[in-house]
């Protein structure tokens, strides 16, 4: 905390050990003994990784009023843990420090009851299921970043309560992030034809039926500097620089409807509809059926997590035809591989793969007859250099330019 008469940000850390409530008060008791009232302190960051506490709600608000009170001018709170739900002490946190919060993220699902926000700026938000019972009103208009992280239609639905009747407008909001269950079966409400988000220039989501009429009905700019979509294993999906048109808009959002159209969406993203000037895919698992890559002509970066065998790698890169940069985290090398053309565009190009003597053997033969097709190639990572790399680059570097800076300094 630095010097503590100017301590501005307090940590609380608390393993999965102690009991909840003990820890609270023992904090707030050592707190006590340097300083009765901590007025500096404007940050409270909380990683609760512990089981649930014993204590009563009613004996967990006591707790969260005696933090409020050593703690009385904090505008930035910060809540995780490894508990989905909360036990009531982030609830009573958040509904006691709301009016003065410029900034709030739980990563706990809360159930504030009297959270009445007027200053926030930036929110991660995480409704409990307790409608009737739950009181969160935000400024909408003053939002400039909101992250939810639950039900999108019931949390819309709730901060839309004061707006009965018109449009719920945020006005300043540049970054909206959601991730909401898949498989919600609530019939799907009118709400989002009464969002609006006229500055929206960052949209990350995950795909689901919520998300889907949510770009589907709302109002948002047809460009966006960042559009992202996110699955659980599959994989990730980022567009720099989109233009949604109108039917672009509606046929990513019958596609948004179900996660298992996951490589039908790149297909769409990084095929005909090129909708973006950079467009990046991060593969967390490889499909099962079809040839990899064979619609992504306008990718521009890949990054591949899963293992992936050498010649599916040679294979792939000259089908996209636009591809940049590639990022391998387990390359498989096959006794035999054939180099095909097409590779002439790479300009990074980053491998990993389990170093021995085979593997070095074997990457040695791939760089030299590879590195010659990179003419492009401006950036070469491995996990290490192989043997007779060096003398390689120096014999060859006046045929090709292009390798020669890949030569030692000494």
């Amino acid at each position: 905390m630095g010097h503590h008469g100017n301590a501005r940000k307090l940590v609380l850390f608390m393993g999965c050990t102690m009991d909840l409530s003990k820890f609270i008060a023992k904090a707030i008791e050592v707190l006590s003994i340097v300083m009765p009232v901590w007025k500096s302190i404007d940050e409270l960051h909380m990683e609760l990784n512990a089981a649930k506490s014993m204590e009563s709600r009613g004996q967990l608000r006591k707790l969260a009023s005696r933090m409020f009170k050593s703690m009385p001018q904090v505008t930035q709170l910060y809540v995780n843990s490894e508990e989905d739900e909360d036990d009531g002490l982030v609830s009573a946190l958040i509904d006691l420090y709301a009016e003065q919060l410029v900034k709030c993220e739980s990563y706990v699902m809360v159930e504030p009851h009297a959270a009445v926000f007027k200053n926030l700026k930036q929110a991660v938000v995480r409704l409990g299921f307790d409608s009737e019972q739950i009181c969160c009103k935000m400024p909408l208009q003053k939002l400039t970043h909101l992250y939810i992280a639950g039900d999108l239609q019931q949390t819309m639905e709730q901060l839309q309560k004061e707006y009965s009747g018109e449009s719920a407008e945020f006005t300043q909001l540049k970054q909206l992030c959601i991730l909401t269950p898949v498989d919600e079966k609530k019939e799907v409400s009118r709400v989002f034809t009464d969002l609006s988000f006229p500055q929206l220039s960052v949209l990350r989501i995950n795909p689901s039926r919520k998300t889907s009429q949510l770009l589907l009905k709302s109002n948002m700019p047809s460009t966006l500097n960042k559009l992202e979509i996110l699955t659980l294993y599959m994989g990730t999906i980022v567009l720099y620089n989109v233009s949604l048109n109108e039917a672009n808009k509606t046929r990513l959002a019958e596609l948004l409807d179900n996660e298992s159209n996951f490589w039908t969406i790149a297909d769409y993203l990084f095929g005909t509809a090129q909708l973006s000037s950079h467009a990046v895919l991060t593969l967390g698992t490889l499909p099962q059926q079809g040839s990899l890559g064979a619609k992504w002509q306008h990718l521009t970066k890949l990054e591949v997590i899963p293992a992936i065998r050498l010649q599916t790698l040679l294979e792939l890169i000259p089908r996209l035809t636009e591809l940049t940069e590639l990022v391998v985290h387990d390359l498989q090398f096959d006794e035999e591989w054939e180099l095909s053309e097409g590779y002439e565009r790479l300009e990074i190009l980053r491998l990993n793969y389990e170093v021995t003597e085979t593997s070095q053997l074997a990457v040695m033969k791939l760089l030299a007859q590879l590195l010659p097709k990179l003419v492009s190639i401006e950036e070469l990572f491995l996990p290490t250099v192989p043997h007779d790399f060096y003398a390689f680059v120096q014999e060859y570097g006046a045929k090709y330019p292009h390798i020669a800076g890949f030569a030692p300094d000494f």
